[in-house]
């Protein structure tokens, strides 16, 4: 039997890409934490998850890590020393590699992997989002490698070749340009747009990734997928917020300076 959640979700307050968010993320957790149940905590606990293998590239990289994760990074580091708390497939991959610069260069294989194990596990909004998240990531990856004049195969070594839309960009590996599939044509244009500058980029498909997130929890209002849409959403627009205001200082420093 499903939880109803008839005082979380109204509680939530309204997102807009234009507004600094009201509710931080870490007032949020505090709130679900109370909230939710032991079961759908741990759906959250899966939306983090995606950032908490996102921070081990950091990590490796020795940057300052997404706060956003389940892990500290005291407690990453920890958990990548002894084998504990994270999925096997973590340690399953990255064993395979003994120094630091072979796993940031492979690294895009575990992010494979743990798009391979979890969207296998979940429904409803979870096997929507994580869907998504590799889908877009996949086209971006093959419009980027025409762009670059790389081999595109060499970039999808570690996907299945049989997977339908990877199947889709190996089909047109030796074409001039990838054309997407129509769900993901608008990517084309966007990068485009972007004229190679990160920070536009940055913001351009952080703003691509809220509005369709909007569009898979399109389902009963208090259902945990409502809430798992304001975690994911809430992440992104955070995210947002805190580069503008990277930017910015970068601006004003490099006024101040001449």
């Amino acid at each position: 039997m499903r939880k109803k959640y008839y005082f979380v979700v109204p509680s939530l307050p309204p997102l807009d890409l234009r507004v600094r968010p009201e509710l931080s993320f870490e007032e949020l957790m505090a709130r679900l934490e109370i909230s939710l149940s032991k079961k759908d905590r741990e759906k959250v606990g899966v939306l983090r998850r995606f950032v908490d293998i996102l921070n081990i590239r950091a990590l490796l990289m020795e940057e300052p890590i997404d706060h956003r994760g389940n892990l500290s990074e005291k407690e990453l580091d920890e958990a990548l020393l002894v084998h504990a708390i994270l999925p096997d497939y973590v340690f399953d991959f990255l064993d395979q590699f003994e120094k630091g610069p072979d796993k940031i260069r492979h690294f895009s294989g575990l992010l494979a992997r743990f798009f391979n194990e979890e969207i296998l596990k979940h429904k409803g909004f979870l096997h929507k989002y994580l869907t998504f998240e590799r889908e877009w990531r996949l086209v971006l990856l093959a419009l980027r490698a025409k762009q670059l004049g790389r081999d595109v195969a060499r970039e999808l070594q570690f996907e299945d070749p049989t997977d339908p839309l990877v199947a889709h960009i190996l089909a047109q590996k030796d074409s001039d340009r990838y054309d997407p599939p129509q769900e993901y044509a608008d990517l084309k244009d966007l990068i485009a747009s972007c004229a190679g500058d990160p920070w536009i980029e940055h913001r351009v498909f952080s703003e691509y990734r809220f509005n369709k997130i909007e569009e898979l929890a399109q389902g009963k209002l208090f259902e945990i997928d409502q809430i798992l849409k304001f975690v994911a959403q809430l992440m992104i627009l955070e995210s947002i917020f805190e580069l503008d205001a990277e930017k910015g200082h970068m601006i004003l420093e490099t006024f101040k300076s001449g």
